[in-house]
């Protein structure tokens, strides 16, 4: 099971060693909640970040948006996926897929038009890795983005048996019914209905009750790619995926043997040691900023 305590433990030192952020401006978009943490020089780059599956950026990405600001011209945007946190719509639930790749979008627009000059950069924890792959791969964008950063992503079902740890203990159980008439209906039938069920522990939801319990298919379908190695290998920008060495979920070597194996030559995989599958996200803030210096060499090649 995910370790929960250790990431809580954390979490608590971390908010009580950083400083106060400033310039930190929070709205909604279209109905998207949105966290902006800009850095007290000229913004350079923008990170969007989007959080993990059921939880929302409540979940410790102020942590690493912190570490991220006070690293000199980069903006940090934390995003709540439609139907998790304090974005709009029902709690695990969307209209359809394309609807949160459409949102995502709506963000990238509105920072465009906000940081006219800078470099945008998307970022996916987990699950929400898995919805940026989708986004990139089976819909077709309308705003441009300069580069990926997947951190312990989560490619689904349809991944390699090998990269998951034998021993695991599934963190989300699945009825296969709905999704299999939701296929034969191509897309008709059952995409509202409930049919992932996210088992955080009963004392993880006492503290926090706004945590997304159950998913819809069609919130699933949006945030997990169904060919995930020709996905990867698809990717049409700049990737870094970022891989927690003590992952509960995966196996870090396999994992990274499968990202590097899709064969795409602009992806890049590090391990980040000692971090587990929730709290590597207060463990990358310098690979992140490796990645951000390498995309600027690499357009000043081009």
């Amino acid at each position: 099971m995910i370790d929960f305590i250790n990431f809580n433990d954390r979490h608590k030192k971390f908010s009580s060693l950083l400083p106060h952020a400033k310039n930190v401006a929070e709205y909604l978009i279209a109905g998207l909640n949105i966290r902006i943490f800009e850095p007290t020089s000229v913004v350079e780059d923008v990170l969007i970040v989007y959080h993990g599956g059921g939880v929302n950026s409540d979940a410790g990405y102020d942590i690493l948006a912190h570490q991220i600001s006070h690293r000199g011209s980069i903006c940090t945007c934390l995003i709540d996926i439609r139907g998790h946190g304090r974005s709009l719509g029902y709690k695990g639930r969307v209209s359809n897929p394309k609807q949160v790749w459409l949102d995502i979008d709506t963000v990238l627009e509105h920072v465009r038009v906000k940081f006219p000059s800078a470099r945008i950069h998307l970022l996916g924890h987990s699950s929400g890795g898995g919805m940026l792959i989708n986004y990139f791969t089976r819909f077709t964008p309308s705003q441009k983005s300069d580069s990926l950063i997947l951190i312990a992503p989560e490619f689904g079902p349809f991944a390699p048996a090998k990269i998951f740890r034998r021993a695991m203990v599934p963190f989300a159980s699945v009825s296969k019914w709905p999704f299999i008439l939701n296929a034969l209906s191509v897309g008709l039938l059952c995409g509202d209905s409930y049919a992932v069920t996210l088992n955080f522990p009963n004392e993880v939801m006492l503290l926090r009750p706004e945590f997304v319990q159950r998913y819809s298919v069609n919130m699933a379908n949006a945030l997990t790619p169904r060919q995930p190695a020709r996905q990867i290998a698809a990717l049409p920008l700049p990737v870094t995926v970022l891989i927690a060495e003590k992952d509960e979920l995966f196996d870090a070597r396999q994992l990274s043997e499968f990202v590097e194996g899709c064969g795409n030559p602009n992806l890049c995989s590090m391990i980040i040691e000692h971090s587990k599958h929730l709290d590597c996200i207060f463990d990358v803030s310098e690979e992140i900023c490796q990645h951000l210096k390498r995309c600027i060499s690499r357009q000043s090649i081009l």
